[in-house]
């Protein structure tokens, strides 16, 4: 949630749905992908609808139906979510550690941390796909945040506006 909306009563486990319209630009990005995209924090299952729609091999979970990402193992050819932000650092952390290819929905100020410097200077990211316009996670108007997918892998490069 934004700086703009403190105060305001956070949602259960930081659930706040990815807008369509953060997401719809990068599906052309993921058609290479290798798959199934895994994504561990998948809420109502919209970006797995959304890529299964477009012919992109995907599947989830969520902490809703019990799955607790944090604590699993397994591995997978690409992770893509949208972090509960309290949990951002530990997702990209243990995402990075599970997949060769990782998405990660995230404000642009997460680099900025000097509470993660040195995570980043040993994890640095791929790519940034900046969203454009920003999203609204309410629904009530645009945040007062930058947001992009961000990317660590070997097959994108750079810095992307959607």
């Amino acid at each position: 949630m934004s700086a703009t909306n403190r105060g305001s009563k956070r949602s259960k486990n930081d659930f706040y749905a990815t807008p369509l319209a953060a997401f719809a630009p990068l599906i052309p990005y993921l058609r290479i992908m290798p798959g199934p995209i895994w994504e561990p924090a998948c809420g109502d299952a919209r970006l797995i609808r959304t890529m299964l729609a477009m012919c992109i091999p995907a599947a989830g979970d969520d902490l809703g139906n019990g799955y607790d990402f944090l604590n699993q193992s397994r591995t997978h050819p690409t992770i893509l979510t949208n972090p509960p932000f309290s949990l951002a650092h530990e997702f990209c952390d243990h995402a990075i550690r599970h997949a060769p290819n990782v998405f990660m929905l995230l404000r642009l100020n997460f680099l900025g941390s000097s509470k993660r410097r040195d995570w980043w200077l040993k994890h640095p990211v791929s790519a940034i796909f900046i969203i454009t316009p920003r999203p609204s996670f309410t629904g009530k108007g645009s945040d007062a945040c930058e947001y992009g997918w961000f990317y660590w892998g070997n097959i994108w490069k750079g810095i992307y506006h959607l």
